[in-house]
């Protein structure tokens, strides 16, 4: 094979696919010695190689060399292996929500459950209602002291001539938010031209059952007026209140409506709930559910190279008769972890019956490494990817002579020594 048209073939095949794994010379110096076996073993070939044959090679080893990562993902049986991943799970998600955070054994806490009397909210205060065109405190320089978890801050707003409480409550509004005081201040428009403001504390829950924020004025007009009772700033509309739940039987209470137990599972309080939720651990299915339909999309993906190569040349392909024979005896097993196959050889999985296998522990034993299924799918995409020329039709020239000590030249560029370049190996 001729490297010049093998690299010109790369930059148009445009592969999108890297291997991750990470090879020490042990591993090399047998791929190396397997090859050159296999070089100076092999007959000579006669071959017309076509764009369709060259595209097949190409794509059935990339897709081999996929789908045995995705089965070594899969097989991997150390301490933090795939399925040794688990995640936190509530029996009533729309009232409680779990998250795992940290999975070490030390930290996580034992199944608990946890009931939800009272959620934490805000502090919202409404102030009175003012036609917006409407004009009220006189012109000039107004101060007030706003008082935020005990902090106290103090503003001074002025209020030109002629404006009115739509520009004045406007204006004050965006000079409490821009302050950055833990407030939002927002003017709310109401029926029949009217405005008020609407200020909300950014925390919710109270420590002491108090206000969060508080509005004082510190000076008044001719009248005596103040811009905060004028306004109605100090007006407590809703009082903050913290998070009321039982844990295991036994009544706690928190500021916010999310908090951590044991450093290792966040808890939200989404609702009140009439009975208790349980909070326990199961294996990550979102993540394993992932890896198995990585594993899927590479394994159709070598089908799809044999189905396109099989009606672009009209000869039967032999590669996809030989995963047929080599997952037939598997089938029921894999059926009973969701997995099954169409008409044309392509994986079809059922998400739930796959839920539930990640959860019975079938699919880890389905791709283990005592798996029969695991293991012998990953010797054939090894030799796969070692000679893909094994699979595209081609006529004998001549047999090596075996009376004769064997030669062979492992990085010969030949149709049978397995594409050995560094992109791919």
């Amino acid at each position: 094979m001729n490297t010049g048209v093998y690299n010109n073939l790369i930059s148009t095949f445009e592969p999108k696919y890297t291997t991750t794994a990470v090879h020490d010379t042990s591993e090399l110096r047998s791929v190396v010695k397997r090859i050159r076996k296999m070089t100076q073993s092999s007959p000579v070939y006669l071959l017309n190689f076509t764009d369709a044959r060259q595209s097949f090679v190409l794509g059935a080893k990339e897709a081999s060399m996929k789908i045995n990562e995705s089965l070594q993902v899969l097989s991997d049986d150390s301490e933090d292996c795939l399925f040794s991943k688990i995640k936190a799970r509530s029996s009533d998600p729309e009232c409680v929500g779990a998250e795992l955070i940290d999975s070490d054994a030390e930290h996580l806490p034992s199944a608990f459950s946890i009931q939800v009397k009272q959620l934490a909210n805000s502090q919202v205060n409404l102030g009175k209602e003012y036609y917006e065109t409407g004009k009220g405190l006189d012109a000039g320089s107004y101060q007030f002291r706003v008082t935020v978890n005990d902090v106290g801050y103090d503003f001074q707003y002025n209020i030109r001539k002629d404006a009115n409480h739509r520009e004045v409550i406007q204006g004050l509004a965006d000079f409490i938010s821009k302050a950055k005081i833990g407030i939002d201040a927002k003017a709310i428009s109401q029926d029949r031209g009217k405005i008020q403001m609407r200020l909300e504390s950014q925390t919710v829950g109270t420590p002491n059952g108090g206000e969060t924020f508080t509005f004082e004025d510190r000076n008044f007009d001719s009248a005596g007026r103040g811009i905060v009772n004028y306004y109605g700033l100090d007006h407590v509309a809703t009082m903050p209140k913290s998070a009321v739940f039982d844990l295991n039987g036994t009544e706690k209470s928190s500021l916010n409506n999310e908090f951590t137990l044991g450093r290792a599972v966040k808890i939200s309080l989404l609702q009140i709930s009439q009975d208790e939720a349980t909070v326990d651990y199961h294996p990550d299915t979102d993540t394993i559910m992932k890896s198995v339909k990585g594993f899927i999309n590479n394994y159709n993906e070598l089908i799809g190279h044999n189905i396109t190569f099989e009606r672009s040349t009209d000869v039967p392909a032999k590669l996809l008769h030989e995963m047929n024979g080599l997952t037939k005896p598997y089938r029921n097993e894999m059926e009973a972890c969701g997995i099954s196959f169409d008409q044309n050889g392509y994986m079809t999985l059922d998400e739930s019956l796959a839920d539930q296998a990640i959860e019975d522990g079938d699919m880890q034993k389905l791709f283990g490494k005592e798996s029969a299924f695991s293991n012998r799918l990953y010797a054939k995409m090894d030799a796969v990817k070692i000679n893909p020329m094994e699979y595209v039709d081609k006529k004998i020239v001549n047999y090596p002579d075996y009376s004769k000590p064997p030669k062979g030249y492992s990085y010969i560029s030949s149709f049978y020594s397995g594409l050995l370049f560094n992109f791919y190996c």
